[in-house]
């Protein structure tokens, strides 16, 4: 598995656009892990929502995240694929 690091803290959104391409649905993680590995779904993201990102994970070279732990929603947290956000650094 891949490092985990906690991050400063950073805006980002679920894009209707992501929404679009991802069949109307954003998965959230309850772990930075496929389902084989273990990790269960504890939410879907269906409508446009503000994040903050506050733990990455990397690829295996350690150069870009490979998915990320939000919170969002008055308390809402997960784990979701990177790809899954627009960044607002």
């Amino acid at each position: 598995m891949n490092k985990v690091e906690k991050i400063e803290p950073y805006q980002a959104s679920v894009s209707e656009e992501t929404l679009s391409k991802w069949s109307g649905i954003v998965r959230v993680w309850s772990e930075p892990k496929s389902a084989v590995e273990g990790a269960e779904v504890v939410d879907e993201i269906k409508e446009p929502v503000e994040v903050t990102v506050v733990e990455e994970q990397k690829d295996m070279y350690g150069s870009k995240a490979q998915r990320v732990k939000i919170t969002y929603a008055e308390g809402r947290e997960g784990w979701v694929l990177s790809d899954a956000l627009t960044a607002r650094k």
